[in-house]
């Protein structure tokens, strides 16, 4: 059987992050909690930009997502609805499978969509490598 490999490129994912607000000002709400926010000294919002390549390799001789459960209607679904996978796929510096590898997404997907090819996906990105 012929490996076969999916690529999702992610261009940037941004990840805003800022300090946690006080117990008071979670109660009162979201314009307390950016109140209260401004009055830290320290108060800076940090920007990252990621930039990764996500491998799933999914046949072959090591494939890195593996079908775990399928619907007993499957096998009629054009789309393959109800397909549920299991994956732990390599993160990279370059879009070549054999690149740094950076870190792993490891989650699950499934086919969700009885009309057009829709995916639910979960994962966690545990980063290894990088600043």
């Amino acid at each position: 059987m012929a490996k076969l490999s999916i690529i999702f490129i992610l261009c940037s994912v941004v990840i805003v992050s800022s300090a946690v607000p006080a117990a008071e000002a979670l109660k009162k709400g979201p314009k307390a909690v950016e109140k209260w926010f401004k009055k830290l000294p320290q108060a800076k919002e940090k920007l990252n930009k990621l930039h990764f390549y996500f491998h799933d390799t999914i046949s072959g001789k090591n494939p890195t997502a593996v079908k775990v459960a399928e619907s007993n209607i499957t096998s009629q679904s054009p789309t393959f609805f109800g397909i549920v996978s299991i994956a732990d796929d390599p993160l990279t510096v370059g879009p070549e499978p054999d690149s740094k590898i950076v870190g792993r997404a490891q989650g699950m997907y499934c086919l969700a969509s009885l009309e057009e090819l829709g995916l639910l996906m979960t994962f966690n990105f545990v980063f290894s490598d990088g600043e």
